[in-house]
């Protein structure tokens, strides 16, 4: 491991670092004007699918933990797979050289790891870390919005189409359920698909798994349309995880009945904001269907990338 800065210490996090790395990120996303952050079950969650040794970075300065990093594989086939980086630098250090140290570990374990390119999503306002990204070679390659809507009251009722069943998850139909989500986001931008085993790993076998918070919309035989929604997420929020309508049976209202749906169970759970991540290009119109149920922006990531040689 290098650092570009000799008075930091760099080592791999431990399960015990999860708070102290909470505090971090929420100190990093509140510079920014962001209200949700990660919480350290979340960090422990995503740390099950690292290896913390190679794939993550604290730097410390007389023992307090003042920037974190980490590199996540999406796709099939490690080698072939997009590998995105996450980097976060304490507000009180910025300017001393950590985002630069950052890059170097994460671009060096892509190498390693045969990664043809690399990604970085930050914040739409953090001008600090796009010029870096430029300096380094990066492009900025796709926009994607953080929406949310506050429920003042219960959401209205869904209205569903006629001839649809809709019902809670069954863990007896999880391979249809996973093929479902895999034909609905194929058009998705970057999208590769996820391995059965590994859905199920991070899904079902998660300890936040909730059956009653996914739905699933069949028409005959087939599933039509899928949700996974959770509750208490990056601290106490309602968070919309995944959503897809299969395209035989889009414009039909599915995507509108089933947020109005979770939006329902939510509310029934105490939540009183809902919140999504989408792609700002969403070829599927997703943004505009967010904005019809009452769901606005309230920041905006950008996604950089470089090839690497």
């Amino acid at each position: 491991m290098s650092s570009s800065q000799p008075e930091f210490t760099i080592r791999a996090p431990r399960p015990g670092d999860a708070e102290d790395i909470a505090h971090l990120l929420a100190a990093f996303d509140t510079s920014f004007g962001v209200e949700e952050t990660e919480q350290p079950e979340d960090l422990l969650d995503e740390w099950r699918e690292l290896d913390l040794s190679r794939d993550a970075w604290v730097w410390e300065l007389d023992g307090r933990i003042v920037a974190y990093a980490a590199v996540h594989a999406r796709g099939e086939q490690a080698a072939n797979s997009r590998l995105v980086a996450d980097g976060y630098v304490s507000p009180d250090y910025a300017g001393r050289g950590l985002g630069t140290a950052i890059g170097d570990n994460t671009e060096r374990r892509a190498r390693e790891r045969a990664a043809p390119r690399i990604e970085n999503a930050v914040l739409g306002n953090d001008a600090r870390a796009a010029e870096l990204l430029q300096t380094r070679g990066y492009r900025d390659v796709r926009h994607f919005y953080r929406m949310r809507i506050e429920l003042d009251g219960p959401p209205p009722e869904p209205r569903w189409p006629e001839g649809f069943e809709i019902a809670a998850f069954d863990p007896a139909e999880a391979h249809e359920f996973h093929d479902a989500l895999k034909d609905g986001f194929a058009e998705e931008w970057g999208h590769t698909p996820e391995p059965f085993e590994a859905f199920a790993k991070r899904r079902l076998e998660e300890k936040r798994f909730d059956p009653t918070l996914w739905t699933t919309v069949r028409v005959g035989d087939e599933i039509a349309a899928v949700l996974i929604a959770d509750w208490k997420r990056y601290g106490d929020t309602g968070w919309i995880e995944s959503i897809a309508v299969r395209k035989p049976w889009r414009r039909r209202g599915l995507g509108e009945a089933l947020l109005l749906r979770a939006f329902g169970q939510l509310y029934d759970r105490g939540e009183r904001v809902v919140r999504l991540g989408v792609d700002a290009e969403n070829p599927t119109g997703a943004t505009r269907l967010y904005e019809r149920v009452g769901m606005s922006v309230s920041f905006e990531a950008v996604i950089y990338a470089k090839d690497l040689p």
